[in-house]
């Protein structure tokens, strides 16, 4: 549930030429978001183009990605984690990662590559 400064409670209006509407409804409908729901987006998000729509739909795609990784069989274990680095570098696209955290991932990134050589030398015994 939204907090009471999440909830959209508040009306502005705002002077358009008819130009300006027809051109912020067609870069709405390119993005499937509502003409409200575009000007909101570009007005808070400085209209980066990456939309917390377009972001969620990356991370289920980031996630697919992962998941496909770790199907694949352990004998291509160069391939798997060649895709799991693909689906990371393309989530760290999306997500601003403070010192932490990228110390943190350092740390989890060294744990799968011991976790993957240990693997690999038990392959090869």
């Amino acid at each position: 549930m939204r907090s009471e400064k999440e909830k959209k409670s508040i009306t502005k209006s705002i002077k358009l030429s008819p130009l300006q509407v027809q051109q912020i409804e067609e870069k709405a409908k390119e993005k499937n978001l509502t003409f409200s729901s575009y000007m909101v987006d570009c007005a808070v998000h400085g209209n980066n183009s990456i939309t917390p729509q377009m972001a969620v739909r990356m991370q289920e795609l980031v996630n697919m990605v992962l998941e496909i990784a770790n199907s694949i069989d352990s004998t291509e274990y160069i391939r798997k984690e060649e895709l799991r680095q693909k689906a990371h570098d393309l989530d760290g696209l999306f997500t601003s990662v403070s010192p932490q955290e990228k110390y943190a991932n350092l740390e989890k990134k060294m744990g799968l590559f011991v976790e993957g050589g240990l693997d690999l030398w038990e392959s090869l015994k």
